[in-house]
């Protein structure tokens, strides 16, 4: 599970209270490391404090713009515009238990696919021309595998604060996600609520959590 580098005391809580649980914060920074960027899938962390709910969703760029690469284009920086709209208002892709009464009071967006502007995506460019594979040297192939892991894999982070009047009757969270993203595959959640620690996936066939 991942929560992004600028912690809010929500998301904080949720990361003392899941090292606790697994007992080795060098196993969830392994986890942190190596989960990241997997077209298809999408990771989403919920932490409760008292009345306040915390909804943090990890998205790679492939997954909601079609690229994850630095924008070449103006359609492709309107793309990521469009995308940050859509992201901060999450209440048509994530709808609570409508009896716990939840309000958004917070929605932050970010993304790391702008900040790779400048840097040079010729690698990037090439990358799927595979068919001359056999034909270059095999050092340069390990260079240019190296540069595309490093520069070429952006993603989405949103943050959602709710206030819930009634959270003790919050049961589950429904997701219209597969609908606004069609090319995700698979969304894995993990939760820790007052009802203790629960992980699961959701697909486009199974499009509710329950806590």
């Amino acid at each position: 599970m991942r929560f992004n580098q600028s912690l809010s005391p929500i998301a904080t809580l949720f990361v003392i209270l899941s090292l606790t649980a697994s007992g080795s914060a060098a196993a969830n920074d392994h986890f942190r490391q190596h989960d990241a960027h997997i077209h298809g899938i999408v990771e989403v962390n919920i932490a409760q404090d008292s009345q306040d709910l915390l909804m943090e969703i990890h998205a790679p760029g492939a997954d909601v713009v079609g690229f994850e690469h630095a924008p070449h284009t103006d359609e492709q920086r309107a793309a990521i515009e469009n995308a940050i709209k859509k992201l901060q208002s999450p209440d048509s892709t994530w709808m609570l238990t409508p009896n716990a009464r939840c309000q958004l009071v917070d929605s932050q967006v970010t993304e790391t696919l702008s900040t790779q502007e400048g840097v040079d995506h010729d690698n990037h460019d090439n990358h799927d021309n595979h068919d001359n594979h056999d034909k270059h040297d095999h050092g340069h192939d390990h260079d240019h595998d190296h540069d595309h892991d490093h520069s070429g894999h952006g993603e989405f982070t949103a943050q959602y604060t709710y206030k819930c009047d009634k959270i003790e009757q919050l049961t589950d969270v429904k997701t219209q996600w597969f609908t606004h993203f069609p090319t995700t595959e698979r969304i894995t959640v993990n939760a820790i609520t007052e009802k203790g620690q629960k992980g699961g996936s959701l697909t486009s066939n199974t499009t509710t959590f329950r806590f």
